[in-house]
């Protein structure tokens, strides 16, 4: 579980991305410090951008978790919304999720770490249940961390969501961590909704 801590260079790298602002990385790696964990940056409403060159189908990630291929294409089929929005002065992150046939899905917990205040979940479907908590990285980016608990030790899944290309997108991005196996990474981008 160590490796999915950040590291130095997990840190000292995003200072050299080119989506990353060196003056709002400062900024975030203060608040982080002060204890304002939760990236008021994202708060607001956002739209899927269904064309965006660099996103990836959900599928490796839902074939991953055994979902049935047909669902693979309608679900990338489905333009997301998400509302986020900072909770309990900035200690929970809440994320609401939805699309045009889903009903609105929310998520919350507090920021306070890995496996830290963990709570029990049902998954949308009702039929298997995991631990929710949550974690803030090195560069100020929050992080839902599902522990798969009916799968068996070691599944995990990551989501995650910060502000790339100036502001311009919101990348979420989720990780499938299962024994044995390679990490399976899918970034899906957002534009804030027009208000």
């Amino acid at each position: 579980m160590s490796s999915s801590l950040p590291s130095f260079s997990d840190f000292s790298s995003k200072f050299s991305e080119k989506s990353l602002d060196a003056k709002d990385a400062v900024k975030r790696l203060a608040n982080l410090l002060q204890g304002k964990r939760c990236d008021a940056s994202v708060i607001g409403k956002w739209k899927q951008v269904m064309n965006h060159p660099r996103s990836d189908s959900l599928c490796p990630l839902l074939s991953g978790l055994g979902a049935p291929t047909f669902v693979c294409g309608i679900v990338d089929k489905l333009q997301t919304t998400l509302t986020i929005s900072c909770e309990n002065d900035g200690k929970n992150l809440r994320v609401i999720d939805k699309t045009l046939i889903t009903k609105e899905n929310v998520t919350e917990s507090s920021l306070e770490g890995f496996g830290k205040s963990e709570k029990r979940c049902k998954t949308k479907g009702g039929r298997k249940e995991y631990m929710l908590s949550g974690n803030v990285k090195m560069d100020g980016t929050n992080q839902f961390v599902c522990r798969l608990i009916t799968r068996g030790d070691g599944w995990w899944t990551i989501s995650e969501r910060c502000l790339v290309e100036d502001g311009k997108y919101l990348r979420e991005r989720n990780i499938l961590k299962a024994p044995g196996k390679k990490d399976v990474v899918v970034d899906r981008y957002f534009e804030r909704a027009p208000k």
